[in-house]
């Protein structure tokens, strides 16, 4: 019985540990357990149970070493699931990156279609821009050219080509002392010395020309002449002077009524009105009260009186440059304001401003003549003659 229990005993380590160990090799544990089981049988016939709990506490503990495997599968299951897992994310994220960045170009390309095709479309219309400036250009060098050329041999064959010359000059010089400096007489003499210069050339075909600077002679001197530079002067005496004119004064003016009644006469019998004079004037020395036959006239301080004067110069300068700039009614007002304010502020028994007053009144009579004249007649005609030595027909131009 002990032998068998010792046989059966010995027996479960085999069978566990060939579970437990599948790495070791069986064989050699099979030959060594009859082994052990013999030499047990031999030395332990006196005391089975000495035997029996030595072999128990060799046996070995088997679940600690399938735990730690369980756990060693477990946490490889998990690293491999886990990579994998990481993996696919990596993968979905690079294909969802290659997906907008796919759909970010062809936005791109989309949106810089109509730029690319602006500019493609402003670099054709540039070239073509060049293109035909450069055409013109190299036309119209080329009939500069043929002018200069015809200019130079047409210059050498005419002898009149200096009157025409000085013809020109003296009608482009007319219309600067018309239009400019409002000069209508001397315009017209400039206009006439241009007729003397081409009558000199004694050439039938001018008389167009002639024609055209008789149009222009009579047009010009139907422009009355406004003395614009004599003005201007009488302005600015009247501006020089306005500092000497005296200002009004408050000055008491007493009836001869009130000045008789105040004299005492040299009679006796008059000694009553004599005393109740002489009380009266004494009285009227501590209390004057008087009736005035004038109107009060304003009084100004010094600072008020050099506003005064500045404020007139200001209006007299502003009537002058209307009368340069042909404003007959800004002229009018600025003379008006001007003389108003000299007849209130200042002394109107002075010769001065009595004067002034009469040279502001003759100067707001003034009317401002302008020319209607845009263009002489005979600009083009003279050009032409200059240029090509002759007059050009309607059909040449």
């Amino acid at each position: 019985m002990e032998t068998k229990n010792t046989d059966a005993s010995a027996s479960e380590p085999t069978t566990e540990q060939t579970v437990a160990q599948p790495v070791i090799d069986t064989q050699s544990e099979s030959q060594s357990l009859p082994n052990e089981s013999t030499h047990s049988n031999e030395s332990t016939s006196s005391n089975g149970s000495t035997v029996q709990t030595q072999l128990t506490q060799s046996k070995p503990a088997p679940w600690g070493i399938i735990f730690t495997l369980f756990l060693l599968l477990l946490l490889t299951f998990a690293a491999t699931a886990g990579g994998y897992y990481f993996y696919q994310q990596l993968q979905a994220q690079q294909a969802e990156t290659a997906e907008l960045q796919q759909t970010l170009e062809q936005k791109l390309q989309t949106v810089l279609v109509e730029p690319n095709q602006r500019i493609a479309s402003l670099e054709q219309q540039q070239n073509q821009f060049k293109s035909s400036v450069d055409l013109t250009l190299a036309q119209t060098l080329d009939q500069q050219t043929q002018l200069e050329e015809r200019v130079s041999i047409i210059a050498q064959r005419n002898p009149n080509h200096w009157r025409a010359e000085e013809a020109k000059y003296l009608v482009r010089l007319a219309g600067q002392k018309l239009w400019l400096e409002k000069d209508p007489s001397t315009a017209t003499s400039l206009l006439r010395a241009a007729d003397e210069r081409i009558k000199s050339m004694r050439d039938p075909s001018l008389m167009p020309l002639r024609k055209a600077l008789s149009k222009d002679i009579a047009a010009v001197a139907t422009v009355k002449n406004t003395d614009i530079s004599g003005t201007v002067l009488t302005l600015d005496s009247i501006i020089d002077g306005l500092e000497k004119l005296p200002l009004n004064r408050a000055e008491t003016h007493f009836s001869a009524d009130e000045l008789a009644d105040t004299e005492v006469s040299n009679s006796l019998d008059d000694w009553q009105s004599n005393l109740a004079k002489s009380w009266q004037a004494l009285i009227d020395d501590f209390v004057i009260v008087r009736k005035r036959t004038t109107d009060a006239a304003p009084l100004l301080e010094p600072d008020q009186q050099w506003y005064l004067v500045e404020n007139t110069r200001n209006k007299l300068l502003q009537a002058q440059l209307a009368l340069y700039r042909q404003d007959q009614v800004n002229y009018r007002n600025s003379i008006k304001l001007a003389r108003k304010w000299i007849f209130q502020y200042f002394d109107l028994k002075d010769q001065l401003t009595i004067d002034t007053l009469a040279t502001l009144d003759a100067l707001e009579t003034l009317k401002i003549q302008t020319t209607s004249i845009e263009r002489f007649e005979a600009s083009n005609l003279l050009n032409q003659l200059v240029t090509y030595g002759n007059l050009m027909t309607e059909e040449a131009q």
